[in-house]
């Protein structure tokens, strides 16, 4: 059954299904809603729920508009030329905070210049390998690792995917060959065909595979084992300490948008997650339900700009 929700909630097409009032909307009233991922991986799926909630209670027509690519900056700037449009807003990744750091000629100097709307939660992360990797645990991995650095491929498809990883390997003295994708969409299928053997991701995107007996999922990244596989230790519980993750999914208007519109969609996801049939959806999706107002929005963009600062340095890596 819960695969049956899992597999209907990443089905979910790509326009986000509306209430029969909101085609009777302007298309200047519609909400734009840009997706730095592919269609049908995690982020997605998060966003085409909590939009379509959105669009039902106000009877505003919205729009999914993907752009995935380039760690998120492509989405990014299709929302920062759609400066001063109240109706543009971008499903913004905490992995975007990144982007300014780890370029030379970033498309924005800080997620800030975005209008803060609401934070909507954190993925729950895990350590995914494909069935054939000879490893049932993180210790078997760490010993394969390190009796054959960069022989197993690690992808990853967003900068915190990179980073997770990135953590982990520093912490344990080993390495892989990174191997970038666009999205969990595209990569998880080569993980279960054993086209690339690791991946640090959303527990959510190799949930299906890992039930289907092609992924094995052997640790989560979070405080506390997840209930969508109890059984999996957390990262912890194997002996492995890392830093900070900034895994949260938020949205973000466009430059030079009202700040009294951001403050009134706030208050609109805020209502929408108090629904128990939506929080249920997105936490069967491996998000953990927050909600904000935008001036806590703006301290946790502020507080992971400097948690990519530090990581940055500390694995000496220099812009490019």
């Amino acid at each position: 059954m819960q695969r049956r929700r899992f597999l209907k909630t990443l089905a979910l097409g790509a326009a986000v299904t509306l209430h029969p009032t909101a085609f009777a909307q302007t298309a200047a009233n519609a909400l734009r809603v840009i997706v730095p991922t592919p269609a049908g991986g995690p982020s997605d799926a998060a966003a085409r729920r909590l939009m379509q909630a959105l669009g039902h209670d106000s009877g505003r027509q919205v729009v999914i508009d993907n752009r995935p690519g380039a760690g998120g900056a492509i989405a990014a700037r299709a929302v920062l030329d759609a400066r001063g449009d109240p109706h543009t807003l971008l499903w913004a990744l905490g992995s975007m905070s990144g982007i300014p750091v780890l370029q030379k000629s970033p498309p924005y100097p800080s997620l800030e210049v975005f209008v803060p709307v609401s934070n909507v939660g954190r993925f729950v992360f895990a350590l995914f390998v494909a069935a054939d990797v000879p490893a049932h645990s993180v210790a078997e991995l760490v010993a394969l690792l390190r009796d054959k650095p960069d022989a197993l491929a690690c992808a990853h498809g967003t900068l915190g995917e990179w980073m997770a990883a990135a953590q982990v390997f520093k912490a344990t003295g080993t390495r892989a060959t990174m191997v970038p994708y666009k999205g969990g969409a595209q990569l998880m299928p080569d993980l279960a065909s054993g086209r690339v053997q690791v991946n640090f991701g959303p527990l959510s995107s190799g949930l299906a595979q890992v039930q289907a007996g092609r992924v094995r999922a052997l640790a989560v990244l979070a405080g506390q084992r997840s209930p969508l596989l109890p059984e999996v230790p957390t990262l912890a519980e194997a002996g492995i300490a890392t830093g900070p993750l900034p895994t949260w999914q938020a949205l973000l208007a466009a430059p030079a948008s009202p700040p009294e519109m951001a403050r009134t969609l706030s208050r609109q996801v805020a209502t929408a997650l108090q629904d128990a049939e939506l929080r249920g959806a997105l936490e069967r999706l491996g998000l953990q339900v927050e909600g904000s107002t935008p001036e806590a929005l703006t301290q946790t963009l502020s507080a992971d700009a400097q948690v990519w600062r530090q990581f940055v340095a500390e694995q000496q890596i220099a812009p490019e």
